[in-house]
């Protein structure tokens, strides 16, 4: 290549750079993009009613520009495919102004963190796409399985372009206001029934706490779980819980046999501790737990509160044996509870050798 040539194409490299530089200023620094393969993950949601369930990290935004904005729209009844207005349906829940710890020393404590705002039943999370049900949805509210409950799009924006999910889908399940719930069908809300292999018979479903070194009385033989039944009972609209234990006649057994429970303030994040010889009562904030966060009073994923009682007694031989009864559980209604244990089959035996 000549000199002549070598100095006409720096030219017209250099005029190029040049006009590039020029352009930039004419260009907008940062453009936002949405990925066409961003997409839901989670595309059909079952949350129970009766209790706050939160769906998070369902949206994958395939390096889209953040943030982007969501909204649900096109809701119809999954059976009929007819609008509605249904999952526009306000209730108050409750939001926390200050993290619970479990720590609190008192209900006016726990209330004080926390604030009720009036949310839509099923709600989205504007630049997150998370999806919330919250507590306050109940059966009379909402379709809830069999049916099919909801249809719905989601159109997630962001200002590089527009995506529309289409047809997600709510079904939610008839709420259940305690855990466990083996005893209530959750289809009908009535009594769980299990039939035989035949269906020539049928009996109850019971829910059973774990127990250990429980002996029986009158059989002398250590008692199975199934021993035990236990059962949830509202019989106010305040805010506390009864426990309560019955012997195999039905009778109500003295809480104080369970000598070494420990001091009952550490059996319970609850407040106004009364023990009387019918039951162990306390002033409680509902749901219980009122959040899911693992705390001394929850089992390890914060989902349920634990309680544990227990008792000692001297064995053949002398030695000391300790029987113990626990319950993990959440309730998830607000109201006065009775938490029954039901020592049907047999009564525990409380008494020395």
């Amino acid at each position: 290549m000549s000199k002549i040539c070598r100095y006409a194409l720096t030219g017209v490299l250099a005029a190029l750079i040049t006009g590039l530089a020029a352009c930039r200023k004419w260009l907008p620094e940062d453009l936002d993009y949405l990925s066409p393969k961003a997409v839901y993950t989670q595309k059909l949601f079952t949350p129970t009613l009766g209790r706050t369930t939160l769906f998070s990290g369902v949206y994958n935004t395939d390096n889209s520009t953040t943030p982007i904005t969501f909204k649900i729209t096109n809701v119809r009844d999954a059976l009929t495919l007819q609008p509605t207005n249904d999952l526009e349906k306000m209730v108050p829940v409750w939001v926390w102004k200050k993290g619970y710890t479990g720590n609190e020393k008192s209900l006016a404590e726990i209330e004080g963190k926390r604030q009720q705002e009036n949310h839509p039943v099923w709600e989205i999370r504007e630049h997150s796409g998370d999806f919330i049900l919250w507590a306050g949805a109940d059966s009379t509210m909402l379709h809830q399985l069999p049916h099919k409950g909801y249809l719905f799009d989601v159109v997630a924006t962001n200002t590089g372009g527009t995506n529309t999910y289409r047809d997600m889908q709510l079904t939610p399940v008839r709420e259940l206001p305690y855990s466990p719930a083996n005893d209530i069908d959750p289809l009908t809300g009535l009594p769980a029934i299990k039939y035989s292999s035949d269906s020539s018979s049928y009996s109850l479903v019971y829910n059973h706490p774990s127990i250990s070194n429980v002996m029986g009385d009158s059989t002398e033989l250590e008692m199975k779980s199934d021993s035990v039944r236990v059962f949830f009972r509202k019989t106010g609209n305040g805010s506390s819980i009864s426990f309560k234990f019955l012997a195999k006649d039905s009778t109500l057994i003295n809480p104080s046999v369970f000598n070494a429970t420990g001091p009952l303030d550490s059996l319970l994040h609850g407040f106004n501790v009364k023990a009387t010889p019918q039951y162990i009562k306390f002033d409680v904030a509902y749901p219980i737990p009122v959040i899911k966060y693992a705390t001394r009073w929850t089992t390890g994923d914060g989902s349920q509160a634990k309680v544990r009682f227990a008792w000692d007694r001297k064995a053949y031989g002398g030695g000391i044996v300790r029987a113990t009864l626990d319950l993990s559980f959440a309730i998830y209604q607000k109201g006065d509870w009775d938490v029954i244990f039901y020592f049907y089959s047999d009564n525990p035996r409380f008494r020395n050798e």
